[in-house]
């Protein structure tokens, strides 16, 4: 279902020589700036969103960072432009595809298959640096079909 999220994941980590796991916050910052954003990391700001060309982060821990980047990322990978200008079902379509991307992007769906039958939730967390809510809420829907 998520094929087209997974390919543009697939060709970030081949163009980048994405091969270790976490991937570095700065590594996703600069695929995000070499798009032609700029990144804002605010105390302020308590979700990640994107305003013309300047991608807002909250100042929080590396794990939620590294989640909203990589979801940021997926939107604009996958061209969603105004996303709060879009119908309700519209909006729902692209946070879905956006969270798809962030996972496939952090977690390749063919490490994560093994890595899944080998580690617990709380250790994939670790392993791939993001929350544990994030593990247990969407990546397995993403990921392990």
């Amino acid at each position: 279902m998520y094929t087209t999220q997974r390919m543009k994941s697939i060709f970030l980590h081949k163009k980048y020589n994405l091969t270790t796991f976490p991937i570095p916050i700065w590594q996703i910052e600069q695929i995000i700036i070499d798009r032609g954003y700029d990144i804002c990391i605010s105390d302020k700001s308590k979700a990640s969103f994107i305003l013309n060309t300047t991608v807002f982060v909250p100042n929080i821990c590396d794990s939620l960072t590294r989640f909203y980047l990589s979801h940021e990322l997926g939107h604009i990978i996958c061209n969603h432009y105004d996303v709060y200008l879009v119908d309700k079902y519209t909006k729902s379509k692209y946070e879905c595809q956006a969270n798809a991307f962030a996972a496939c992007f952090l977690m390749p769906t063919h490490r994560f298959k093994i890595d899944s039958k080998i580690y617990n939730s709380y250790e994939l967390s670790e392993l791939y640096g993001v929350p544990v809510e994030f593990i247990n809420s969407c990546v397995k829907k993403y990921l392990v079909n």
